[in-house]
């Protein structure tokens, strides 16, 4: 209920965008309010966050296994400690633009969730750009990202990864009423439709590819 300024002083629409009390951004908001519908779902599913944040809650997960950078439990999205199957959903926000091969980690994800599982990437401001631009390091100026992404973000993956759906969302921040775009990769087309059945009974804008 009280929103303060955010880094130097960021508004957003006029608006103050931090939480003063858990400290959540407008892209937390956003994916927190997605996954709040699908609970009885989740409930079910073994996942695994990277660099967790408060975009979702442990205890809408069966098991929540969490890898952050620099720790022990820190894990390589390009080549995943984990088996085959393994986890029924892994989260990744605002990671993928700082991984060197984000195919191979796309598809290492994949692997660990199996045929049945659901991949979530979010990626800072994709719809500002058309096509995604990668430089070939991690740039210091940039928070050392690899990448820009752009709105081909799921042609990107489609076009390199066969037997792909994705299901891309546009959902809004209650608070800045700012939009950002969600998606669920799977090669489980059942589970996608589940999911973009229940968003669109929220008047929640989602498309299908692949």
């Amino acid at each position: 209920t009280v929103f303060v300024p955010g880094f130097r002083g960021r508004m957003v629409n006029g608006k103050a965008p931090a939480c003063a009390s858990c400290h959540s951004y407008e892209r937390h908001r956003i994916v927190y309010g997605l996954y709040s519908t699908l609970t009885k779902m989740t409930s079910d599913w073994r996942a695994l966050q990277f660099a967790p944040d408060m975009s979702v809650r442990k205890d809408w997960f069966r098991e929540f296994q969490d890898s952050k950078y620099g720790t022990d439990a820190s894990l390589d999205m390009m080549q995943i400690e984990l088996p085959s199957g393994s986890k029924d959903i892994i989260l990744s926000n605002h990671v993928l633009e700082h991984v060197e091969d984000d195919v191979r980690a796309m598809s290492e994800m994949l692997r660990v969730t199996g045929d049945r599982g659901l991949v979530h990437v979010t990626v800072p401001s994709p719809s500002i750009r058309a096509v995604s631009l990668d430089w070939g390091f991690p740039d210091p100026e940039k928070n050392y990202h690899w990448r820009d992404y752009g709105r081909d973000l799921t042609s990107h993956f489609n076009q390199r990864i066969r037997g792909l759906y994705v299901l891309e969302t546009l959902a809004e921040d209650a608070v800045t009423r700012i939009q950002d775009y969600v998606y669920l990769f799977s090669r489980n087309r059942s589970l996608i439709s589940r999911i973009r059945e229940i968003w669109r009974t929220q008047a929640i804008s989602t498309s299908v590819t692949g």
